[in-house]
């Protein structure tokens, strides 16, 4: 074979692998979806965090009794995590924190909500942007209604208690108040072992 004839096939194997390469990530790429924007503040400029003081006082007791346990969330390998005084703690030598001693601490609330939140973070300030609306998207959701693959299976009822409590402190503004039937839902969850 000839000189000029190696280069030429050589060439046009590089254009060919190239025109390839290029047709397949095309091929590939998705077409960008003009309803599905990260939205890290509120058109005010206002967080879009759902409300740390609604979580703490009404949604982290009930998260930590239906999920908090050794053999649920209340584990160090989960992506996301539950610490309560029934199960995983903080650790914090100085405290002397143990499972079934103690109230669940302020840190671990805090650390409680921190990594609900951090699930989907994107998503979840969607959802809050959109005054709640459409909740089940959230993967926190969807998997204990049985909507997705979930260890522990259905434990929530959609419209049932705990479902209620945790749809209205998603829906509720930050800095505001769950009414007075989101309350009633709240409690009567908080009862649910």
């Amino acid at each position: 074979m000839s000189v000029f004839a190696s280069r030429a096939l050589r060439a046009l194997f590089v254009v060919a692998t190239t025109s390839t390469v290029a047709v397949a990530a095309a091929s590939c790429a998705s077409v960008p979806d003009v309803d599905r924007l990260t939205i890290f503040a509120a058109e005010d400029g206002g967080s879009l965090e759902p409300d740390y003081k609604i979580y703490r006082a009404e949604v982290d007791l009930i998260l930590q009794q239906q999920c908090g346990t050794f053999d649920c969330h209340g584990q160090p390998g989960r992506a996301y995590r539950v610490y309560s005084s029934r199960g995983l703690r903080v650790f914090n030598p100085e405290a002397g924190l143990r499972s079934g001693l103690g109230e669940t601490t302020e840190d671990e609330v805090r650390y409680n909500f921190q990594s609900l939140i951090s699930v989907q973070p994107e998503e979840t300030r969607r959802v809050v942007a959109r005054n709640g609306q459409n909740p089940d998207v959230l993967i926190f959701l969807s998997k204990p209604l049985g909507a997705e693959r979930h260890k522990g299976g259905a434990v929530i009822g959609k419209g049932g208690p705990s479902y209620e409590c945790i749809t209205a402190w998603l829906a509720a503004p930050l800095g505001g108040q769950l009414g007075p039937n989101a309350l009633k839902q709240c409690a009567t969850a908080r009862t649910i072992r």
